[in-house]
């Protein structure tokens, strides 16, 4: 450049401009993962099927329904829940239609009068990180169900989620084995009904969901054209959904 002449200010934009037209393609992706899992949500009877094998732990809350019960009981220190009779229930360990048999037996009462239900997950945690809805963060595990059925129940992925970069941590911290290291592919699971790798959960399970590549290119862009780049691609990360 001769001396005294002024470089044009758009040369100093094409860096950023250009981040923002390569990253633009990852959204569509990350968004058409968004949709096929979001447009297979869990129905009422999957989500009974999950609470009926789900091991009930303290300080879990249950809903004992039969004469004169209190209603909502919590699964004390002892692992055990207040009866009608005065007297305090096993609930530990066990699921919520065992303990239902346990207190129709303790109560004297037909099997069909009594009713147990999970009113509140508290024992056991599921571990999100990376490109998920919302923030990374530990949601509740109410029972066994699979990558995608998690990542439905949370809302989705993030749009600039890498769909062959998914992985299930299981540390194996309380039966002393050895840790395992699961990869799922969600575009085989969600867009070819390819269920190989669709993990079934287990409690303090450590989910991760990578970036594409793409994607991670707008790390580059500077903060004033961060609004930009969201209203072009719809990339801005959504808020985790209210339970």
């Amino acid at each position: 450049m001769r001396p005294g002449r002024r470089r044009p200010a758009w040369r100093g934009l094409w860096p950023p401009a250009l981040a923002l037209v390569l990253t633009a393609g990852c959204a569509g992706d990350g968004r058409r993962l968004e949709r096929a899992l979001l447009s297979g949500r869990d129905s009422a009877a999957h989500a009974a099927d999950r609470d009926e094998h789900y091991i009930v732990h303290c300080p879990d809350v249950l809903e004992v329904r039969t004469t004169g019960q209190p209603g909502e009981c919590p699964v004390g220190a002892d692992g055990r829940i207040p009866l009608a009779d005065g007297g305090r229930l096993r609930a530990d360990g066990l699921t919520a239609a065992e303990i239902a048999g346990s207190a129709a037996r303790r109560l004297g009462l037909p099997p069909e009068q009594v009713s147990v239900a999970v009113a509140g997950y508290n024992s056991q945690q599921i571990y999100l990180f990376g490109q998920v809805a919302g923030v990374q963060r530990a949601v509740t595990y109410e029972g066994p169900e699979t990558v995608a059925d998690l990542l439905r129940r949370v809302g989705g992925v993030a749009p600039g989620a890498a769909a062959g970069d998914v992985q299930v941590l299981r540390s194996h911290v309380a039966d002393g084995r050895s840790p395992e290291l699961f990869h799922v592919d969600l575009e085989a699971i969600l867009l070819k009904n390819d269920l190989r790798t669709n993990v079934l959960l287990e409690p303090f399970d450590q989910v991760y969901v990578g970036q594409s590549r793409k994607s991670s290119l707008t790390d580059a862009l500077p903060p004033w054209l961060q609004p930009l780049y969201e209203r072009i691609t719809g990339i801005g990360r959504k808020e985790a959904p209210d339970r």
